[in-house]
């Protein structure tokens, strides 16, 4: 055999280990670069992956330019490679939450409904008042006292916010796993319920000045008296694997202390299971410069429609899977191996 993998990444991640560790099984060569050394690389004679990097902040302002600076990246990689598993192009264009999710609706693609169609924005927190006014108004108007805020370029839950305004006592409720501290703010991995106005109010100026999408906010199903969603692996044209994410509330996020869950336990009827495949398989053929994604799933309360939540061009990393056989990363290899020849 002549020719090897390419893999773009951050040394010592899960991600680099556990797909050398599929490489080396299935006795196919691979060179790594991490992201540090990327520009001076030769990818040329094979098939590329590309990670993402690491994120050395966890200040979300930081975190926002520090994502800009990665589709820079990207965009300077889109020819270099001969075959990718996913293009530069196609990772970025999920990238985007709004991008993504406005050409998901477009298509008649069932989502978690966005009830605006521009990015909410305030572009400094300090003269932010007028974005929660607009953010308030746009509830009103839509009738949707209860909706998720998520920075239109982030990942893993960072600057999301599930805000509840209960109609006619004023009441209100926000989830959230970032915080306003020392003037920062700072995404952590433990999530909080804030109800009183002054702190609610001080984090939606912060979050929104990153410039975000509002969705309504659906019921989920439920299993065993909390909620889940599911994580859907989809490459190659098909499921590859599954993961059932619990909670006891709104965020279920696996690196925010929520339980994953074998999604076979759900006992979900095979239409169900049918719908799902055929979702994914209608989302992804909108995304040619994509084979291989993680897209999270809602089932509705009650009908369990499949509604998707977003689409991650590198949402591949699943512990149930690298810490049993890792077939994700395995598939990946022996589809690239012969690609790249």
């Amino acid at each position: 055999m002549t020719g090897k993998l390419y893999l773009i990444g951050t040394k010592g991640s899960k991600r680099k280990g556990f797909f050398e560790k599929a490489a080396a099984e299935c006795q196919v060569p691979l060179e790594f670069f991490d992201w540090t050394e990327v520009e001076q690389a030769s990818l040329s004679g094979g098939a590329v992956k590309i990670d993402p990097p690491s994120y050395t902040t966890s200040d979300l302002w930081q975190m926002n330019g520090q994502v800009s600076a990665y589709r820079s990246r990207l965009r300077g990689l889109e020819n270099r490679g001969r075959v990718f598993l996913n293009t530069p192009s196609g990772i970025e264009s999920v990238l985007d939450k709004f991008s993504c999710k406005k050409k998901l609706m477009e298509h008649g693609i069932a989502v978690t409904e966005m009830i605006s169609e521009e990015v909410l924005r305030a572009e400094e927190p300090e003269r932010a008042d007028g974005a929660v006014e607009r953010l308030e108004d746009m509830m009103r108007r839509c009738r949707a006292s209860s909706v998720f805020i998520k920075p239109s370029c982030s990942s893993g839950a960072a600057g999301v916010v599930a805000y509840r305004k209960f109609p006619g006592s004023g009441r209100e409720a926000a989830y959230t796993s970032c915080r306003v501290l020392g003037g920062e703010l700072v995404n952590t991995k433990k999530i909080c319920r804030m109800e009183r106005r002054e702190e609610i109010a001080a984090l939606l100026r912060s979050v929104l000045s990153l410039g975000v999408i509002v969705e309504r906010w659906h019921p989920k199903a439920s299993y065993q008296g909390k909620s889940f969603d599911l994580r859907v692996v989809w490459q190659f044209g098909e499921i590859a694997f599954i993961v059932a994410r619990q909670s006891g509330g709104p965020i279920t996020n696996l690196h925010l202390n929520n339980a994953p869950l074998d999604w076979r336990k759900l006992g979900l009827a095979e239409g169900v299971v049918s719908e799902i495949r055929c979702i994914c398989r209608d989302a992804m053929e909108l995304f040619p410069g994509l084979m291989s994604a993680g897209i999270d799933i809602l089932l509705e309360k009650g009908t369990l429609r499949p509604r998707i939540i977003e689409i991650n061009g590198q949402g591949d990393l699943i512990y149930q899977d690298i810490y049993a056989e890792n077939t994700i990363y395995k598939q990946q290899v022996e589809r690239m191996w012969k690609m790249g020849k």
